[in-house]
């Protein structure tokens, strides 16, 4: 980490901070949803129309994706938390290179430089066709 100040870290970390209370706040709300649902559900009935439960359905499962993504960015956080206090944080997992500070202030979490990240992500394109003819 030397590349990074301690002032490029406070404000990395802060960032981190905000981002955590965000999507620790869109699980809150989704669960609090989930449980109001239900509670109506308990109280009226299920939904008599199919319309109904198919919006229902396309709700949850919007909802399942959406917490999904906010588990695992509060991972992606404690993931980086444990390396800045290891002191790798702004290194690259993949070749040791540095991260550069404008990409970890775009992506606080992230673990790769920006050229190792591309590469990953193109094979991760290619991987899938494989097994398609």
């Amino acid at each position: 980490m030397p590349h990074l100040t301690p002032e490029q870290i406070q404000t990395l970390d802060q960032l981190m901070d905000a981002r955590w209370a965000r999507e620790i706040a869109e699980i809150d709300a989704v669960a609090a949803r989930s449980r109001d649902e239900r509670r109506q559900e308990a109280i009226a009935g299920r939904a008599a129309d199919r319309l109904d439960e198919a919006l229902a359905e396309v709700a949850q499962s919007t909802d399942y994706a959406i917490v999904r993504q906010n588990i695992e960015d509060v991972r992606d956080i404690a993931a980086a938390r444990k390396r800045l206090a290891a002191g790798t944080y702004g290194v690259c997992t993949d070749c040791g290179a540095e991260i550069g500070y404008e990409r970890l202030l775009a992506y606080p979490t992230a673990k790769r430089c920006i050229r190792c990240q591309r590469e990953r992500e193109r094979q991760e394109a290619i991987l899938p066709r494989r097994g398609t003819p």
